[in-house]
């Protein structure tokens, strides 16, 4: 069985007749007649049904087309991969980005991406905490979307592009503090503080944004989180962007104690290592983070 033989069989079934397929393929008749009858000969049944005006299937010949269809598009596919990788595009590009940088933010150029680049595997991972910035730090990934901050560049020689705000807020469910005001930190040590698990970043630690003598639960999921704090478990912060439904619906309330910080802003960056060369495809995706307006 060649791949030639099974193009000329689908070739057949599609066209309905010999002379029709032999025309889309530029093909004599009797070189189409060849090649299915030494199909038919090598597995012994025939694949083609001759008896009526337009040649059809046989009932072996439609579970045998039915599986060489799936052949002649994994061999397309095959083919449109070598050309884009003999173009030097990459096989694969791994991005990850941190919970607090909203998704529309990103999968705008995603998408636009997995239109241009059909061929390119994206690896996509949701970190929370620095967790991007620390994977790309280990050059597990080629691209980070993160919060930022210059001192950043402590702990790694980074490239930074500045794509966007963030804004994460201090609440908690109503109920947990039977729907009184909460206005000093008093108040928060009463309850247990829900906290992102800290990164294996320098200047990451259990000390960042710690309330002294206050209890603490740990979690590295975002998600796990913000269910954690509607759950009425605890209080924290979570990105705006996913407290912004529950904010409006009362299933969460801000909580902004005085002398402690409520509410922090901050940059949102792609970020890649400097001494590394980012392949084509890798490259549009950070130059059309460049644009606010992705089509």
């Amino acid at each position: 069985m060649t791949l030639e033989q099974l193009q000329t069989l689908n070739s057949i079934v599609q066209h309905g007749s010999l002379k029709a397929a032999a025309g889309a393929l530029h093909k004599t008749q009797p070189a189409l007649s060849m090649a299915i009858k030494k199909l038919e000969a090598e597995y012994g049944f025939e694949i083609l049904d001759r008896s009526g005006y337009r040649l059809g299937l046989t009932p072996p010949g439609k579970a045998f087309y039915q599986k060489a269809q799936e052949l002649l598009l994994n061999a397309e596919q095959l083919h449109s991969l070598g050309q884009h990788l003999a173009s030097g595009n990459e096989a694969l590009v791994r991005l990850a980005y941190d919970s607090v940088c909203p998704h529309d933010l990103i999968f705008t150029v995603l998408k636009k991406c997995q239109r241009d680049y059909p061929q390119t595997e994206l690896h996509v991972f949701g970190e929370s905490r620095f967790g991007a910035l620390e994977l790309l730090q280990k050059a597990e990934i080629d691209l980070a979307i993160s919060p930022w901050w210059p001192t950043f560049h402590s702990v790694g020689d980074f490239e930074a592009l500045k794509i966007g705000h963030f804004e994460i807020l201090l609440v908690a469910a109503p109920g947990l503090f039977n729907g009184q005001a909460v206005t000093n930190v008093a108040q928060l040590k009463s309850e247990v503080y829900l906290v992102s698990e800290e990164s294996e970043l320098s200047f990451d630690s259990e000390n960042l944004m710690l309330i002294k003598g206050a209890r603490k639960w740990k979690t590295r999921d975002m998600q796990t989180l913000k269910q954690m704090l509607l759950s009425g478990l605890g209080w924290g912060y979570i990105p705006r962007h996913l407290a912004e439904e529950a904010l409006k619906d009362g299933r969460l309330v801000s909580l902004t104690p005085q002398g402690f910080e409520f509410s922090i802003q901050g940059e949102i960056c792609l970020v890649r290592r400097e001494e590394h060369t980012l392949g084509p495809v890798a490259a549009v995706i950070w130059k059309n983070f460049l644009s606010p307006q992705v089509s």
